[in-house]
């Protein structure tokens, strides 16, 4: 596997493709995410009986949540583009008593719904694996119904700090983490996103995750495939890297490690 940074683009022609499975598993697991997905979900403004589409659903756990919020009467849709992550969805089960959404595989830059079909629409952590954030922002304006609600969260990998670390190679591993990704600014460019795809009332949430626990930080931030992939292509040293993994580590055992990242919870709201 190349990385966790571009290898999410092409899930199903993975050769582990479940890895991605249980790196959304694990992330899900971290408070600071749960705590984002709490205020994005509140952001949305679900109420019984909406029709809900979650773009980029991957393993079905949040579109199972806002099936939770919509209710029986409400219709909640999950789109993929990966069969893997599809299939992991539909196995896993539904609360009683709350329907289980409808999954649907397609390319969320190309929505197979017709105009203004969903009074809520929501993304989480998606765009920074596609090309052109702002193809899919456009979609997901034009099937939503007028006055609801499109809610966006992504990180900007240039905000990704490391300390300590000598700079130059600092900067080179972080940055080629950064350009492994699609569209690794995609945080920095939702405002724009939503203004050219005529949504208003444009609030913008940044939220800062702090690791000072170099294990926790080096798994999320798949750091050892990083630094591999620094030294083959030349950015750093096998040496540099070497040290570079020790300084984290010593700092890490005399409790200094430290690292932040922001990530910007975006909503919009459909004129007309």
């Amino acid at each position: 596997m190349d990385s966790f940074a571009s290898g999410f683009a092409g899930v199903d022609q993975a050769s582990d493709s479940q890895s991605f499975v249980r790196c959304l598993d694990f992330i899900h697991s971290l408070p600071f995410f749960q705590e984002c997905k709490r205020r994005s979900f509140g952001e949305l403004g679900v109420r019984p009986g909406m029709s809900v589409l979650e773009v980029g659903c991957g393993n079905g756990t949040d579109a199972r949540v806002l099936a939770g919020l919509a209710g029986p009467e409400g219709r909640v849709t999950g789109i993929d583009a990966s069969t893997t992550m599809l299939s992991t969805a539909r196995a896993r089960g539904q609360e009683p008593g709350v329907p289980a959404p409808e999954f649907v595989r397609c390319d969320a830059a190309h929505l197979p719904f017709p105009d203004l079909t969903f009074g809520a629409v929501r993304e989480d952590r998606v765009l920074q694996h596609t090309k052109d954030p702002g193809d899919v922002i456009r979609e997901m304006a034009r099937v939503t119904r007028p006055s609801g609600r499109v809610v966006v969260f992504e990180p900007d990998w240039e905000t990704l700090a490391i300390y300590p670390g000598e700079r130059r190679v600092t900067r080179n591993v972080l940055n080629l983490w950064c350009d492994r990704f699609p569209s690794g600014w995609a945080g920095r460019s939702l405002y724009a996103s939503f203004r050219e795809a005529g949504l208003g009332h444009v609030t913008v949430l940044p939220l800062d995750l702090v690791l000072t626990d170099f294990s926790l930080a080096s798994r999320l931030y798949d750091l050892p495939t990083t630094l591999r992939l620094a030294v083959r292509s030349g950015a750093v040293s096998p040496r540099q890297a070497e040290n570079w993994a020790q300084e984290q580590e010593q700092a890490d055992a005399a409790g200094q490690f430290f690292s932040s990242m922001t990530f910007f919870l975006v909503t919009g709201t459909k004129q007309g």
